[in-house]
């Protein structure tokens, strides 16, 4: 089952035993998904046109023009397959999880530091539900064994070598672990490589 499929199943579930708050953030992340979607066709579509140098008719009265480039827009669209290449795959559905979930840990840091412990509670549900439809966060030491094993793989022997371990660890552990643990765990590693 598709991240999409479980959450729309998720969300009758949801609406069917009451949980307003499991209802509320799971239409959050559809919305986003629907944004994020709008945006990825927007970019598409552009990108589309340019390349079958489809232009807009001067003059937008002529309905013999404007049908004739609303026929070429939409043969552009269908040759690049924008509406296909525009819905989101789950490692981007998941990163935009993350992305809500990152949102939140925002909140509740600022909400704690100005005393609003009621908002930070809400937060952190918040945060509970969305972190449902993450895979298991990796442990630090996890994180640990993966980066020493890359750092061998590629030579690397100081914090000068910081880009040729981050890109690749980054990518393998894409929506297992946060970015900034790993970066501080490859800079803890690199620097103890360096003395």
């Amino acid at each position: 089952m598709s991240i999409r499929e479980q959450l729309q199943a998720d969300l009758k579930e949801a609406m069917r035993g009451g949980d307003a708050a499991a209802r509320t953030v799971i239409r959050a992340i559809m919305t986003a998904i629907k944004e994020s979607e709008q945006r990825k066709r927007e970019e598409l579509a552009k990108k589309a046109l340019e390349k079958h140098r489809v232009a807009r008719p001067a003059d937008l009265n002529d309905a013999a023009a404007l049908a004739a480039y609303n026929q070429a827009v939409e043969a552009a669209l269908a040759a690049e397959g924008v509406e296909e290449a525009s819905l989101l795959d789950d490692a981007e559905i998941l990163a935009l999880i993350q992305k809500l979930v990152k949102q939140r840990q925002d909140s509740i840091a600022e909400a704690e530091k100005a005393g609003r412990g009621d908002i930070a509670s809400a937060e952190t549900a918040e945060m509970a539900i969305l972190q449902r439809y993450l895979p298991r966060q990796m442990t630090r030491e996890e994180i640990e064994a993966e980066a020493r094993a890359l750092i061998a793989q590629v030579g690397a022997s100081g914090p000068r070598d910081m880009g040729k371990v981050m890109g690749p660890l980054t990518t393998s552990l894409k929506g297992r672990a946060d970015g900034k643990l790993i970066s501080e765990v490859v800079k803890n590693l690199l620097s103890q490589q360096q003395g």
